[in-house]
């Protein structure tokens, strides 16, 4: 870490916890209030993740109340509070990347993608790392099963679904597809991939990037995002890219993910290219975790993987 309490890369980091689960279905092992993903915070928090990293300033961001209502028009789930919770929150996070801080954010779901982006829009000429077991490409009424933001999160962003979420304050896209990648993706779903594999997104499958080396392939698209002379990157983490074995607490766990050093390793490649202007990290359920195990590590790596930047 810099030599400074509290910062990185020269900038000062912000703790900002935005526990939304408006993303997702609500599972029959959710209590009242929805999914358990809201409660990720708070185990952040238990494990002294800020206290840390010497971290001194935390900005919470509270969403709506859950009721899962799926739209009839769009067929996207809790939408009008989706909607609501967006441009709340990325109004914080846009105050935060114009004072040049680094916000790190835990969620939440990957529904919280919707408003980074907006407020990067907002901003200027943005970039993402979207490092995420699947793609979430999926399109509502199309090829989501649920209605669920979260397994839409990348193609709203790119400007792909419903104007009433793509396009909010005429800012469509959020993020151009040429300036973003979709690291370690292993699920092949024609279906839920939809036209993905035909966009300008930066494409690298768990085996492909494994193939061509992490590294490599990290350096590749920050050459190309340097080229292309972007103003920032944000980086998106969806827990369910680790394999079963090390986060097996969340909604669609899967084998033969990467393993703890990769994706250090990963992002340690794109947060020292200077360009990282945020970080979040989604979809870890610690309702999934009764002994917090799991988030107790996944708290140890993050601070570890921060500390060595």
């Amino acid at each position: 870490m810099s030599s400074k309490p509290g910062q990185i890369l020269d900038k000062t980091l912000v703790f900002v916890t935005a526990p939304s689960n408006l993303g997702l279905k609500r599972m029959p092992y959710a209590d009242k209030d929805g999914p358990g993903t809201r409660k990720m915070p708070g185990v952040f928090k238990q494990f002294l993740f800020a206290e840390r990293l010497n971290i001194t300033t935390h900005i919470h961001i509270e969403p709506p109340a859950y009721n899962g209502r799926v739209d009839a028009e769009t067929g996207i789930r809790n939408l009008p509070e989706i909607l609501s919770y967006s441009k709340q929150y990325a109004a914080a996070i846009k105050s935060m990347v114009e004072k040049d801080q680094l916000p790190i954010v835990i969620g939440g779901d990957c529904s919280i993608l919707v408003g980074s982006m907006l407020a990067l829009k907002q901003s200027g000429n943005y970039s993402l790392a979207h490092i995420d077991g699947h793609t979430d490409y999926a399109i509502a009424k199309i090829s989501s099963s649920t209605g669920g933001v979260a397994g839409m999160d990348l193609a709203i962003v790119t400007g792909i679904g419903a104007d009433a979420i793509t396009n909010i304050d005429n800012l469509k896209p959020y993020v151009a597809e040429a300036n973003t990648a979709q690291f370690a993706n292993r699920c092949y779903d024609e279906t839920f991939n939809g036209n993905f594999y035909n966009t300008d997104i930066f494409s690298a499958d768990l085996p492909e990037l494994r193939a061509n080396g992490i590294e490599e392939t990290a350096n590749a698209f920050i050459a190309k995002l340097r080229k292309n002379k972007v103003d920032g990157l944000w980086l998106h983490v969806d827990a369910d890219v680790l394999d079963e074995e090390f986060m097996p607490a969340v909604d669609s766990p899967q084998e033969d993910g990467l393993s703890y050093n990769e994706l250090k390793t990963l992002l340690k490649t794109l947060l020292r290219s200077g360009m990282v202007c945020g970080f979040q990290l989604t979809i870890y359920d610690p309702d999934l975790d009764p002994g917090k195990v799991y988030g107790k590590k996944l708290v140890d790596e993050l601070v570890d993987l921060f500390q060595q930047v």
